[in-house]
This record gives C-alpha cells, sequence and structure tokens, in this order.
C-alpha cells in the first residue's frame, strides 16, 4: 500500500472515531436537559403540569391544576414491572380523549375506578394519552413503552376527526424513516440518540402540538377574562385580539362579523358564569376564521357527497395500515388489543345546534363521519377487534364540548362504561 493510501485510511478512521466521540458527547450533554426514559419516549415537552399562578382564569376549576406523573402522564404514579401480585392492567394509547385536561375526569381513570368498585382493587389502567399525535406516535408508543409494562391488554383511541393519514403516509411507506421524530422509535435519530433527538424536537418546536399552537403570551388567560366581560364589551375585545394575533389584515368588520353572527349565539360556551363554561382556545378562533375567509373544498364539503370527493382511498389505506400494524405487534406478544373508534361531535344534538351559524367550520365534522365510515368499512374485512363508539355515543345531549368537540364528563363516563364492558369480556377470556 502507498503512503498516501495509508494516510487516506488513517484519515477516514480517525475521522469515525473523532465523529463517535462528537457524537456520544453530544447525546451525553442532551441527557442533562431530557427526561428520562420513558417520559422521552412519550412526550417531547416536559410534564404539563399548570400551575395555578400562571393560570389565574381556572381558578375555579382546580382539577387543572393536579401534578402529571413522573412520565409526563395524566395519570398517578406507575411502575414499569407489574407489581407481583398486581390485578389486572391495561394500557390506554391515544391522543386529547385520553389526556384532556379541561374536564375532571379521564377515560382510564374512570375504568380502573369500574375495575375497583367490581372487587379488582389493584387493577390497573394506565394513562398513556398524548394531545395532539395520531397512529403512527400511537404505533411507536405502543411498541417501545406499552409492551415494556407488561399490559394484559391493550386499549387503542383513533378519533375520526384528525387521526387519519395521508396517501403515502402509511407504514412502511418512504424509503427512509425521519431523521428527527415526535415519535423517536421512527426516526433514526431517536434509535441511536434517544436523548438528542427528544432536544431537538423540543427546542425547535417539532411536535404536531407545538407546530399547530401558535405561541401568544398569557392567551389563556387573556381569553378567560375577555370571556368574563359584559355582554356589550365581549366581541369587540376578542375582534381585536384576533387581528392583533391571527389576521391583521381582516378589518374588525370583517372578524366581528364571524364571532358576531346570530347574535350573541358563540358565546353559549363561555360566558354562563358556571364552573362548568368551557375554556375559549386560540387554535379554535383561528380555525374559524380561516374557515370563513380561506377558500377551500375543506370548508365547503357540507355534505357527505362534497366530502367523498376528498377523501381517497389511498388516506384510508394508510391509516387502516398503521392500526393494522399496531394489531400485529400486539398479535405477536400475545396480548389482546382493543381500538375505540371515537365519533367527531356530530353524534351531539347540542352539539350540532351550536354550529349551524357556522357551517363551513362545522363541514370538518362532515368529512369525519365520511371517513369514519369509510374506516369502518375497511376495519371490518381485518382481524382487527374494534368497538364503534358512535353507537354509544348518537343523539345523546351534552356528551361533547361545544368549542373543542373533546368529551364532558358525561361523554368520559359514557366512554369508560363501554371500555369497561369491552375490557371484562377480554379479561374473562
Amino acid at each position: 500500500m502507498t503512503e498516501n493510501g495509508r494516510k487516506r485510511i488513517y484519515a477516514i478512521v480517525f475521522g469515525l472515531i473523532l465523529t463517535g466521540i462528537t457524537l456520544a458527547g453530544l447525546e451525553l450533554l442532551a441527557s442533562l436537559e431530557a427526561p428520562p426514559w420513558p417520559a422521552r419516549a412519550l412526550r417531547s415537552t416536559p410534564p404539563v403540569n399548570v400551575q395555578s399562578s400562571d393560570f389565574t382564569g381556572l381558578a375555579d376549576k382546580p382539577w387543572i391544576f393536579e401534578p402529571y406523573n413522573s412520565w409526563g402522564m395524566r395519570d398517578k404514579e406507575r411502575s414499569i414491572a407489574k407489581p407481583a401480585g398486581g390485578g389486572y392492567r391495561a394500557v390506554f394509547i391515544g391522543d386529547s380523549y385520553l389526556e384532556f385536561q379541561l374536564t375532571r375526569l379521564t377515560v382510564p381513570g374512570e375504568v380502573e375506578r369500574r375495575f375497583i368498585e367490581a372487587g379488582q382493587p389493584k387493577a390497573e389502567m394506565i394513562n398513556l394519552g398524548i394531545s395532539a399525535t395520531g397512529p403512527r406516535s400511537y404505533y411507536y408508543r405502543m411498541r417501545d413503552v406499552a409492551f415494556a409494562l407488561s399490559p394484559d391488554a391493550l386499549a387503542v383511541f383513533f378519533f375520526s376527526g384528525n387521526d387519519f393519514l395521508y396517501d403515502g403516509q402509511g407504514y412502511g411507506q418512504g424509503l427512509l424513516p425521519d431523521l428527527v421524530s415526535e415519535a423517536p422509535g421512527g426516526s433514526i435519530l431517536g434509535n441511536v440518540m434517544p436523548n438528542a433527538n427528544w432536544v431537538l424536537v423540543n427546542r425547535l418546536r417539532l411536535s404536531e402540538m407545538l407546530t399547530t399552537n401558535k405561541p401568544v403570551p398569557q392567551e389563556f388567560d387573556t381569553l378567560a377574562k375577555i370571556a368574563r366581560l359584559p355582554p356589550a364589551e365581549r366581541t369587540p375585545a376578542l375582534v381585536r385580539h384576533v387581528k392583533r394575533y391571527y389576521y391583521p389584515d381582516l378589518s374588525e368588520a370583517q372578524i366581528a362579523a364571524i364571532f358576531g353572527r346570530d347574535g350573541d349565539a358563540f358565546w353559549q360556551a363561555y360566558a354562563s358564569g358556571k364552573v362548568d363554561d368551557e375554556s375559549l382556545q386560540g387554535w379554535l378562533l383561528n380555525l374559524m376564521t380561516k374557515s370563513e375567509v380561506e377558500k377551500s373544498p375543506y370548508f365547503e364539503a357540507t355534505t357527505k357527497e362534497l366530502a367523498a370527493r376528498l377523501v381517497k382511498d389511498g388516506d384510508i389505506q394508510a391509516t387502516l395500515s398503521w392500526l393494522t400494524a399496531m394489531d400485529r405487534a400486539a398479535r405477536e406478544r400475545g396480548v389482546p388489543l382493543v381500538l375505540f373508534i371515537v365519533p367527531p361531535g356530530s353524534v351531539d344534538p347540542d352539539y350540532v345546534a351550536y354550529w349551524k351559524p357556522w357551517p363551513r367550520f362545522y363541514a370538518f365534522n362532515v368529512i369525519a363521519d365520511y371517513r369514519q365510515d369509510r374506516l369502518l368499512e375497511a376495519l371490518a374485512r381485518t382481524q382487527i377487534r374494534y368497538v364503534d363508539l358512535r353507537k354509544d355515543f348518537q343523539g345523546v345531549r351534552g356528551a361533547y364540548r361545544r368549542s373543542d368537540a373533546h368529551w364532558t364528563d358525561k361523554g368520559v363516563e359514557i366512554a369508560a362504561g363501554r371500555v369497561y364492558e369491552e375490557l371484562r369480556k377480554l379479561e374473562k377470556r
């Protein structure tokens, strides 16, 4: 070998060693910032422990200030290993329908209470619900965390409103995994340098929740105060807020025409003065305004026929592929899985009546209904054990929050009742 050849090999080897040391050092530094496993594998933001001093507008809702556990979950503290002599242990995986802070109750908590009341004091319903996540995250959360908890069953919640993926986003599609991802198990960096992956997602606001919500300082409190203003002052103050932070190019008259529609109808959900008043949120104001001013077929799909034009077969198959992958992984490990399909708020007559003045915004629900029909047809051709919760909620008033379409405490109890029945069936088997 020539002298130049040896130098070239030495340079390559030295470069690889230096790169390895650098990456190891970066991972070590990142470990000082990232939370320990499993928290870093679950969410890209620190635990959502809300302080009463941060949200004075929520002082009448003390349950919101209950601390999350050390994994960053809205749940009591849990152990990785199943306790010796423990009872039935199920792991719940989903989005804000499991985590949502603005309701007193959670589905896992209510199901656990039912098991305990039925004579199983050691039953555990572990909550791995994380807001603003979808099937791809559910899969990796199940694979990388839930299985490590030795569950007797898995309960996966799929929301027909925003859990659908698009053609090309299916399981196994794409040549390479993401370099960095909110679901670390689905990224190159997350598998090699999990702490660095967490820090990058956190600092660069790469999670779905952080990328979809505009960071407006103290917005939650500001909107809570606006909702408590005298009736004549509420809408003008709201209009000024929307114009300042979201749509500066629109006139106040244009914005007022949206939120002042049908008299005082918009404020029904926020201004009764009761503890159960819903909380006004910036993302809702943004989307309501966007639906009125943006020309998009998604805001014009006010009928099933129009919705059908927007939903592609590839979208349904891409979505189904992740659900199938979850079911397959569970079967390979001998863990029964139940998929619960969460319907949009269109099942609740009160929710439907509230949104009648804003049909372009409500079109979201029309599309969700049609997508759910298509998914249920596809699920019927698989071996996946699934439950269509639409049958439990159809026609029930007051089960959905009018503002954000999450379940009310009444809705949580309805869902928990059905989930409890399904898990008891699995337990008896």
